[in-house]
């Protein structure tokens, strides 16, 4: 009946904004912030401090420990966030040992290899092939995952991907009413690596029924169609927003509520090529090249030939490198705004499916605004 049980209570705490709550009389009228109630939680070891991190071999300049201890920071969690660097996924096993082991952003190049090693993985994850998100259950069962933000023996591993959630935003948000997808909408996903398996995807999700890929390497861009074409995608929703205090939390794994297929995946052969005739120009491209080959030297510069950017309407371009943000492909795309074109760089992309990562991390609403906010300032300090 007091001002604990407010923190405690499990639905429709009554709380007021920050702005609202200064000084030292912010709690006499028996009203918490949402971030003085988190402190509250953590305070009275409800809840537990975690520890998350990036895990991959080239994440040491990675813009997401930023993001999301940020993040942390503005709603109250003592959680920290930092970087694993690792050539071998042998070292993830110590990692998730870890009693207060909250969760892993996987990196390149163990987003594929992971998949074997998890004992639940996301319908999304499996028709990508790919993880990029990972969740410790404190027991052998997966209504476990409704139960964040609390320490304890991790007993299973839960496997998610938010890459396809980043893309499917960015097209979503930007992509033209007159643009809108229709039967003949056509995209085109450049690359054949694993951002280029969630780009199919998203744009599977966006109900794109035709999608065209172009790989320097013929093969692997086959590789990618086989992995789609004629396929057909279910979708599930889990309610992973649905806890909030230490108190017991219902969250439902629903079945499935989206079908869609089958889907027409064709590879390209030749940039150097005409658009394949009678099929509309693409509307949404989404760029997944690297800018480092193989070898370590630098990728040729993606310049598309104008037959590929025909489109009467325009069309979006998502350019999912960012370092730097500027490439050959916008500066192409930029000089025909005139026609329609749109484009998205990849800081645009970065912060939507680390908005959903925090998410699954912490059950919590993710401060949007200040997470693309931050990588913004952290881009603009560096270069």
């Amino acid at each position: 009946m007091g001002r604990t049980s407010l923190y405690i209570n499990s639905v429709l705490t009554p709380i007021k904004h920050e702005l609202a709550a200064t000084g030292p009389e912010e709690h006499s009228d028996g009203m918490f912030t949402v971030q003085a109630a988190q402190h509250a939680l953590y305070a009275s070891f409800i809840l537990d401090p975690l520890v998350f991190g990036i895990f991959g071999n080239a994440v040491t300049s990675a813009m997401s420990p930023v993001m999301h201890n940020a993040a942390f920071k503005f709603c109250g969690m003592p959680h920290h966030y930092r970087t694993f660097q690792s050539s071998s996924l042998v070292d993830l096993d110590a990692i998730v040992r870890d009693p207060n082991f909250g969760g892993a952003s996987i990196s390149a190049p163990f987003k594929k290899e992971i998949v074997s090693h998890l004992d639940y993985v996301s319908p999304e994850a499996q028709a990508i092939g790919a993880v990029n998100t990972l969740i410790p259950l404190r027991s052998r069962k997966l209504q476990s995952l409704l139960d964040r933000n609390r320490a304890g023996p991790v007993v299973a591993l839960f496997g998610d991907n938010t890459d396809w959630i980043g893309i499917h935003t960015c097209i979503k948000r930007h992509l033209s009413p007159i643009n809108a997808v229709r039967k003949r909408t056509t995209a085109l996903v450049l690359g054949a690596g694993g951002m280029a398996q969630a780009a199919v995807y998203a744009a599977i999700r966006l109900d794109v029924k035709t999608i065209f890929v172009y790989n320097r390497t013929f093969e692997n861009a086959e590789k990618l169609v086989d992995q789609f074409n004629g396929k057909f995608f279910s979708a599930h929703n889990i309610d992973l927003v649905a806890n909030s205090s230490g108190s017991c939390r219902s969250g439902s794994i629903t079945p499935p509520n989206q079908k869609t297929g089958p889907i027409a995946v064709r590879a390209l052969p030749s940039i150097d090529e005409p658009w394949p005739a009678g099929i509309d120009p693409p509307t949404i491209i989404v760029a997944c090249i690297s800018r480092v080959s193989e070898n370590g030297g630098p990728m040729p510069k993606i310049v598309l030939p104008d037959s590929w950017l025909a489109s009467q309407t325009g069309g979006v371009v998502v350019e999912l490198a960012y370092n730097p943000v500027d490439t050959p492909l916008l500066q192409q795309v930029r000089s025909l705004s005139t026609r329609g074109w749109i484009p998205v760089d990849g800081l645009q992309v970065l912060p939507e499916q680390g908005i959903s990562q925090f998410e699954l991390f912490t059950g919590r609403k993710a401060p949007e605004h200040i997470m693309r906010t931050e990588v913004r300032k952290y881009v603009e300090a560096t270069s």
